[in-house]
């Protein structure tokens, strides 16, 4: 909603100074010569756009840099090249087209969600946490949440987490990962009885997969129940693994800072 407000407020601006400045009406040359670039940048959009949906990245990746730089007032054009890079591997190129993406437009919700990914994958949790929050309530998707939920976690934040997780689980509440997302906030908030009862309906989805029953193994550790934690049967996995995560779950417990044991669950969870 933010961006299309501010593209038609800035269409309209536009349209305003070529009709109204000079007093007259403009030419048809000279609205066609106006009307070009934007032609132009729509034309290469739409080509970038389905060369993309084949699997032709690095070709739709030349023709949205092209389009972003023809562009000084669409943010949104920013944004796509920076979803591009990200695409690419390239999270410092994209970073730059997020903040290029705001310095047209502070409020564009893609952007601010775009550039809290970059700083997420970066461990930069606090800076990510406050992109992202502005981001997540625009946008009001489970990813939005969950990432915005994600950077509260890592930093440390586990009450504030767990408002942002059940935002997504109120927008989708089948959603396993958010449930899982939710139960870690809430053990990370010593709230240990709660985030195990979360579990239990997790793992009785038929949709649960390995890294759902590895969190609750780690809950179960968390919470002191070893043996409860050691019973459980992880789909897929050999017993040695089992036994390591184990024996790495009981060490979280000794970690007393709530965002450095936030990391080490979450390195040990994608093991």
């Amino acid at each position: 909603m933010v961006v299309s407000c501010f593209r038609s407020f800035a269409l309209l601006s536009l349209l305003f100074a070529g009709v109204v400045s000079s007093g007259c009406v403009a030419t048809t040359a000279e609205r066609r010569a106006a009307d070009k670039p934007a032609d132009e940048q729509s034309k290469l959009l739409n080509i970038a756009r389905d060369i993309d949906a084949k699997g032709e990245s690095g070709t739709a990746l030349a023709l949205y840099e092209r389009a972003a730089e023809m562009s000084t007032t669409d943010s949104s054009i920013h944004v796509k090249l920076g979803n591009a890079r990200m695409k690419d591997g390239d999270p410092d190129g994209a970073e730059k087209a997020y903040r290029s993406a705001l310095q047209i437009n502070p409020q564009d919700a893609n952007a601010l969600l775009g550039l809290g990914t970059v700083q997420l994958q970066r461990g930069e949790a606090g800076a990510a946490a406050r992109t992202l929050a502005p981001a997540a309530q625009a946008i009001n998707s489970v990813s939005a949440y969950n990432k915005f939920g994600t950077a509260l976690v890592l930093a440390g934040e586990g009450a504030a987490a767990q408002g942002a997780f059940a935002k997504a689980l109120a927008l989708q509440p089948a959603n396993l990962d958010t449930k899982t997302n939710l139960a870690l906030a809430q053990a990370l908030s010593n709230n240990l009885p709660g985030a195990a009862t979360s579990m239990d309906s997790v793992v009785a989805s038929p949709l649960a997969e390995k890294r759902h029953f590895v969190n609750y193994m780690i809950i179960l550790s968390l919470s002191g129940d070893a043996a409860r934690a050691r019973a459980i049967d992880v789909p897929d996995m050999p017993a040695n693994q089992k036994n390591q995560i184990l024996a790495k779950a009981a060490k979280l417990r000794s970690i007393q800072s709530p965002a450095e044991r936030a990391q080490a669950i979450g390195l040990l969870a994608s093991t």
